[in-house]
């Protein structure tokens, strides 16, 4: 064997493709699913609320409101701007 095949290509990447390809990318799909349905059973549990005044319960108003803001959280996190890495680098060796 030649000393040339075991060595790395130099364009080959050591990190693995879901560390690359970052949990937003890679889950997108789910999340953005989840929030969904959280958005969409939260308005539905707070439009009960609002209909039937009299018949709602504390329990159903905390629900919803819990439901909203999870969907909110959730696409929040799916939707945020994430700076590259090497910017940061290059932003703390010239500070530094």
């Amino acid at each position: 064997m030649r000393a040339e095949s075991f060595a790395r290509p130099q364009g080959h990447n050591v990190k693995p493709l879901i560390v690359l390809g970052g949990l937003a990318r890679t889950f997108g799909s789910l999340v953005s699913f989840l929030a969904v349905l959280f958005l969409f059973l939260g308005s539905y549990l707070l439009g009960d609320a609002f209909e039937h005044p009299v018949d709602a319960q504390a329990a159903a108003v905390l629900a919803a409101a819990f439901c909203i803001t999870l969907a909110v959280i959730l696409f929040y996190y799916l939707l945020k701007p994430r700076r590259p890495k090497h910017r940061r680098i290059a932003y703390i060796r010239r500070a530094g």
